[in-house]
């Protein structure tokens, strides 16, 4: 008889195909079961919403191409999100649909809560109706035997994201700083070295009629020599000047010549290492002050026995150089010093998140869960639901709609009723047979002030971690918040939530669930007893 393979799709993609690769189910026909909502079969995840839309995209995709060759595979929709009386009802049809052509198995290990939840209705009751046999419909799932922490995969994915935009952000802050701030700060720089060069060539009697060029006003301190009237004899002067520079006597002996190069080859050194250090984030690599230096010592050589107007001006102009030199020097420093260490963090940062984008990726491909052996489910045991999450839904299912505060006591006075059982049966064995769980539930059990103490304890401490479990269920699908005029909003299950506790084994379930949630709380409470 055909059999056909229902893989309930969510976001695991390793425990949907888990049975087939396995070879654990033999299926003539596979069914990817998908939600309503999700995009079209064969969209490209990267055209899809980020999120869910695509994480789902990305899993169809991924299955799709891991199952290609195992029998007729396609597709089969189920309104996911929609009223829990909706979604039975389209599942129900499904498995009706299904099992025309033989036997069916359902994967439910990718399923949400409330699609597993219907898809266990549908089958009991078309089973109890006698619409199918019991053997016609199995329901499977792959136990997680590791299941990463979502919240923190999506906190990872936001942190890959977030650096690489600083990266990119940095990337062009470097280019920026290094390009067009660079060349506004240098600027400055610039006009002091244009003026210097300005004022040596009044001092020399040279002129340079076009160094004024879109200079604005006050760039210069002083007018230069061919601004004077007697500009039509500076050149004579000036050479003249160079001539008596050359002829006076000093005590001290002539400077040796490499220190009194001539100044314009001095300007044009200057102008050259400007052109190749304007970078605002790099480090100095030649300090330019042995060029200034070299400059004033020429200068004095040369003109330092003249006290006129020109003269006066070339060396303030070479004050203001070397004033601008500096400003421009400490800079550079502050800079570069800030900028390497974010330069190599954010290298550094940039590499780990690469790392990290690529784990991710795997884990697209594999899913958040994965798992090795296929496990029929006979029970009500394929929610995941953590123990506190199971303890707080089987106390709502268990009365009337009750307050956060309510629901905490319930769940502290269900755990103190399973410590007082423990305690009972390790009361009746030999006390040196027990460990230090059963000595506490033994006082718990024989002594009702220290229950009672231990009760309020745990009342409290269960607070914060019950808003938790209740987020999940809310999100779940397996409680929602009842309105109060008066009083607090209440908690009550929804449709999911009671047919999960109309079949649940309630005895597993206390000795597993309770008993697990309980021995946490004890250590957790001898934790803090013991600070």
């Amino acid at each position: 008889m055909p059999t056909t393979h229902l893989s309930v799709l969510g976001l695991d993609v390793q425990r949907v195909v888990t049975p087939l690769e396995a070879a654990v189910a033999d299926a003539d026909r596979v069914r990817l079961v998908r939600d309503e909502a999700d995009p079209e079969q064969g969209r490209d995840p990267d055209d899809c919403t980020p999120g869910a839309p695509r994480a789902s995209a990305h899993a169809a995709k991924a299955v799709s191409e891991r199952l290609a060759g195992r029998g007729t595979l396609d597709e089969a929709r189920l309104p996911f999100t929609a009223s829990f009386e909706e979604l039975y009802a389209a599942t129900a049809d499904l498995l009706r649909e299904a099992a025309a052509d033989g036997d069916v198995q359902v994967n439910l290990a990718g399923a949400p809560p409330q699609v597993a939840a219907a898809f266990y209705a549908a089958r009991t009751a078309l089973v109890d109706g006698g619409e199918l046999d019991r053997g016609t419909v199995s329901l499977l799932t792959i136990p997680a035997t590791d299941r990463p922490d979502l919240a923190a995969i999506d906190d990872l994915r936001s942190l890959v994201g977030d650096v690489e935009a600083a990266s990119d952000a940095f990337d062009e802050f470097r280019r920026v700083s290094d390009g067009p701030a660079a060349a506004a700060v240098a600027r400055p720089l610039r006009i002091a070295l244009s003026d210097l060069r300005d004022a040596l060539a009044d001092a020399s009697g040279e002129s340079r009629p076009n160094s004024r060029a879109g200079r604005t006003a006050g760039a210069r301190g002083a007018r230069s020599g061919s601004d004077s009237p007697l500009g039509a004899m500076s050149s004579y002067v000036g050479r003249a000047r160079e001539q008596l520079a050359d002829l006076v006597e000093s005590e001290d002996p002539r400077p040796d010549p490499e220190d009194t190069r001539d100044p314009n080859a001095v300007l044009d050194a200057l102008d050259v290492w400007l052109d190749g250090e304007s970078r605002l984030l790099a480090s100095v690599e030649d300090d330019p002050h042995e060029l200034v230096a070299r400059f004033r010592t020429s200068c004095e050589a040369r003109f330092g026995k003249f006290e006129d107007r020109a003269t006066v001006e070339l060396f303030e102009s070479l004050d203001r150089f070397e004033a601008h030199l500096d400003a421009y020097l400490d800079a550079r420093s502050q800079l570069s010093a800030a900028a390497g260490p974010v330069a190599e963090r954010t290298t550094e940062l940039s590499e780990r998140a690469a790392e990290a984008a690529t784990s991710l990726s795997a884990l697209d491909d594999s899913g958040p869960a994965t798992g090795e052996s296929a496990l029929e489910l006979d029970g009500h045991a394929l929610s995941p639901l953590g123990d506190l999450e199971a303890a707080v839904l089987s106390v709502l299912a268990a009365g009337p709609p009750r307050s956060r505060p309510r629901t905490r006591r319930g769940v502290a006075a269900e755990l103190r009723e399973r410590a007082e059982h423990h305690g009972i049966v390790a009361g009746a064995r030999d006390e040196e047979t027990w460990s230090a769980f059963d000595s506490f539930c033994v006082g718990v059990a024989r002594d009702s002030v220290a229950g009672d103490r231990f009760e309020k304890r745990l009342s409290n401490a269960l607070a914060p971690r019950l808003d938790v479990a209740v987020e999940g269920l809310t999100a779940n699908g397996f409680v929602t918040t009842r309105e109060r005029e008066r009083g607090r909003d209440a908690l009550e299950p929804t449709d999911a939530g009671r047919l999960w506790a109309s079949t649940t084994d309630w005895e597993s379930f206390r000795e597993t669930v309770i008993d697990d949630l309980l021995r946490d709380c004890v250590e957790r409470d001898e934790g803090a007893a013991d600070a």
